[in-house]
């Protein structure tokens, strides 16, 4: 408890500074993920919700970073017993993105290509019928640590304001199983949209 405390108070606190500078953008997020288990036999891609916001500093044209704080739905489909793993995180990746082209007016499309770490905190784990799957968290880790790596489109509505649309693919890194006899690591496929607005001189 006390490690996510912190994880995101240092988040909260990036953030703040970086709305006092300028070349700042925010917004809402959501998308969906196609998420699995590696490590895990006779599984399949479980769809699921992502959704949050994003800060996003742009130190030039064509460079910017950003932090997410996304309320991720992960796991997977057990075929065997047509069961499922429901992991629900915070997640909180941030993301080093190359933009390309300069045009920065309504209707002008700018291509970018994202990489960066994640951290991913539980929030809770239930199979299909909605029970409880790690009883006083014995089964699974509290923290998770992977990469993201992806691409997209920025699309200019005008007045400094772009839709966002990526694909990214999720790695996690470590092994999330409490379980000694059991290796699995998150890994999943999203695909998300959202709107960014200015916060100073982008």
């Amino acid at each position: 408890m006390l490690k996510k405390i912190v994880m995101m108070t240092a988040v909260l606190v990036l953030a703040g500074k970086l709305s006092m500078a300028q070349n700042l953008s925010f917004g809402p997020t959501v998308g969906v993920n196609f998420a699995d288990l590696h490590g895990l036999k006779n599984t399949s891609l479980k769809p699921g919700l992502v959704a949050g916001g994003f800060f996003n500093y742009s130190i030039k044209t064509s460079f910017g970073i950003g932090a997410q704080i996304l309320y991720s739905q992960m796991g997977a489909n057990i075929n065997e017993n047509t069961d499922q793993i429901n992991l629900n995180y915070i997640q909180v990746p941030v993301l080093a993105t190359y933009y390309f082209g300069t045009k920065n007016e309504a209707g002008s499309i700018r291509p970018k290509l994202f990489v960066g770490p994640h951290l991913n905190f539980l929030l809770n784990s239930s199979n299909k019928a909605g029970n409880d799957i790690n009883p006083d968290g014995t089964r699974f880790n509290a923290v998770d640590f992977g990469a993201t790596l992806g691409g997209g489109l920025n699309y200019n509505l005008g007045s400094k304001s772009w839709i966002n649309f990526d694909v990214r693919y999720g790695i996690g890194l470590i092994d999330i199983s409490k379980d000694p006899n059991v290796t699995m690591t998150n890994r999943g496929l999203s695909v998300n949209l959202g709107v960014s607005f200015p916060i100073g001189s982008i």
